[in-house]
């Protein structure tokens, strides 16, 4: 092993060695291979299936808009309206694709539980990020392009005359010209804000706000689309159709994002039990309540934590539990100098009220394909690694050599819930993975063990890592890395999970 890498296999030698599997479950397991079991198989063609459904609505979505511009004779003027006519064409056509990609913004942040257990909440938000990145565009296009085409059909010229044909359509030409407009600068605002450069300067709490003012946008441009043009405002049919689709949207926004929450907050009545502090600037947080062993929450994910106390009530901050839920309590652990919410976890006092969102996220043992796990966890992506591991090790179908962890830590030796997971190994015995030391510049790993390439090291530490399920939990870059060897080693994408702490 590399220097500043340790790892250590088996029990150790002053304990006993961990219970070995009953044999009916040791002969069922080598008669029929994980990924071959009826449960495994089922749960992967469900999750196919539910992919489908999903791609399929929002392809059948972008179809209906165009099928509503051609109706309305949006090809006819695209190619034979002449110049403006073409830009006026066009203007429409960006403006149903935008508005369309929009709604299925909303609908990917609405915490869908299909969207969540098919892809997980992270993948649907950075679905939802990079659909900002088409909508936005398009809906600007669709301004630019209405103003100057209905500028030069009405002799104001075309390079100035966009800025008299707005002033006029403001004057009353077209009432509703007023809350598209502000609608428009809202999204602007919003997608300004949650360009990454933006992000990290300023609060979550603060970027949160600002976000609202997208729904607040929705709201206004519905004036604009039912009351004007020809694809929807010409169109009874059409009217009820496009409407139909925002009461969808704004109702899925409303159960799941509010009443949902509500109503599980209220029925498990969440209270801090206690606070731990694990040095390091690291704390635990213990909550209990009522029924927990009714809350749908497995190993792995994460909910939105609203602390109802002053300072902490404002907001909900998603944190993974790092703990397996076992029905009676439920526990985060948190890096305390990430931020001033996370430093007043420490202070918080037992008792105190707790509303949750959630559970959440798709990093869980339901999407296991093969008996071998490898997880692979850095700084406080330790939290849900550690969860799961606990849930693998005790389950009814644990075989100790099936596990193996492997955990990035500093040159120090020192990492969140370290000594936890080094307990269950001595009590369990799976394999444990330690590389300690300053990270090598553009690796994943240390220094001292990445002489070879990342790929190379990876595939001398676990052999067979092709034959595994991952599961990756740490900073985003740093993830991205640990997929890159995954990659290289043949681990096929369908078998490498992860869960990335960003927001």
């Amino acid at each position: 092993m590399s220097a500043g890498t340790t790892a250590r296999r088996g029990p150790r030698q002053d304990r006993p060695p961990a219970p070995r599997p009953q044999p009916s479950l040791a002969r069922a397991a080598a008669a029929s291979p994980f990924e071959a079991r009826p449960d495994v198989v089922r749960r992967r063609r469900s999750r196919a299936g539910r992919a489908d459904v999903l791609e399929a609505a929002a392809v059948l979505l972008l179809v209906g808009v165009l099928a509503l511009f051609l109706r309305g004779g949006g090809g006819s003027d695209l190619v034979g309206g002449g110049a403006p006519g073409a830009l006026v064409a066009l203007g429409r056509l960006t403006g149903l694709l935008g508005t369309a990609l929009l709604l299925l913004q909303l609908l990917l942040a609405a915490r869908l539980p299909w969207v969540d257990r098919t892809y997980g909440q992270d993948r649907a938000l950075a679905a939802h990020r990079r659909l900002s990145t088409i909508a936005l565009p398009l809906l600007l296009a669709h301004a630019a392009a209405l103003l100057v085409g209905y500028a030069v059909l009405d002799g104001l010229g075309w390079t100035s005359g966009w800025v008299v044909e707005l002033w006029r359509l403001w004057q009353g030409a077209m009432p509703d010209m007023v809350t598209a407009s502000l609608a428009l600068a809202g999204l602007v605002v919003v997608a300004v804000t949650s360009v990454r450069a933006a992000r990290r300067r300023v609060r979550h709490e603060t970027w949160h706000l600002v976000h609202l003012l997208a729904y607040a946008a929705v709201v206004l441009s519905v004036p604009h689309q039912l009351s004007t043009g020809t694809d929807i405002a010409g169109s009874r049919p059409a009217q009820g159709v496009w409407l139909g689709a925002y009461l969808l949207t704004a109702g899925a926004v409303v159960l799941f994002r509010v009443l949902l929450p509500v109503a599980r907050s209220l029925r498990h009545r969440l209270v801090v039990e206690r606070v731990e502090d694990l040095g390091d600037g690291v704390v635990s947080v213990v909550m209990t309540g009522r029924a927990l062993d009714r809350l749908p929450l497995r190993a792995g994910q994460y909910l939105n934590w609203r602390f109802l106390t002053p300072g902490l009530w404002a907001a909900a901050h998603p944190w993974s539990v790092s703990a397996a839920p076992d029905g009676r309590r439920v526990r985060i652990t948190v890096a305390t100098g990430l931020g001033d919410h996370s430093a007043r976890l420490a202070r918080l006092r037992p008792g105190t009220a707790v509303a949750v969102e959630g559970p959440y996220g798709a990093f869980t043992t339901e999407r296991r394909t093969r008996r071998q796990v490898l997880l692979v966890a850095a700084g406080i992506g330790v939290t849900p690694v550690r969860a799961l591991l606990e849930e693998l090790v005790t389950g009814p179908d644990h075989v100790a050599a099936d596990v193996t962890v492997l955990l990035r830590v500093p040159a120090s030796g020192s990492a969140p819930l370290r000594a936890e997971v080094e307990q269950l190994h001595r009590r369990h015995g799976f394999r444990l993975l330690v590389a300690a030391g300053a990270r090598a510049r553009g690796s994943w790993l240390p220094a001292g063990a990445a002489h070879g390439g990342d790929a190379r090291t990876l595939r001398q530490l676990v052999p067979d890592v092709r034959d595994h399920d991952v599961y990756v939990c740490g900073p985003t870059a740093w993830t991205d890395l640990v997929r890159r060897s995954l990659e290289r080693n043949g681990v096929p994408a369908a078998q490498v999970h992860d869960e990335r702490f960003s927001w």
